[in-house]
């Protein structure tokens, strides 16, 4: 993570984004997980930054368990991985919007 060593302060960066409410690509794992893979090689980070996510959408998703998992976190990229209590189907998450909205504390030099 960021910790990894200290940096100069002037290459910290603050940089957000979303997977998008009707283009987020979910990945069905077993009958109950699923996870999407988030891209944000745009952010031009150099180490592993610490990320925050949160879930978000029209409906359901508070059912749902593991809404801030965040695996294999690399300088461009994180798979965000969740539990549904009743299942999963990968079009639930079309129908009731869900993406995930991050934001990643890292650096750039």
């Amino acid at each position: 993570s960021a910790e990894e060593g200290l940096r100069e302060a002037n290459c910290s960066k603050v940089c957000a984004g979303t997977t998008g409410r009707s283009t987020s690509a979910w990945v069905q794992e077993g009958s109950d997980i699923a996870y999407i893979d988030v891209d944000m090689s745009a952010c031009n980070f150099v180490a592993v930054p610490t990320v925050t996510t949160e879930m978000e959408g029209s409906t359901s998703h508070y059912d749902t368990t593991g809404s801030s998992g965040v695996y294999s976190a690399t300088a461009t990229s994180f798979r965000f991985k969740m539990y549904h209590l009743s299942g999963w189907s990968t079009s639930w998450a079309g129908t009731y919007s869900w993406n995930i909205e991050w934001v990643a504390v890292g650096y750039t030099c």
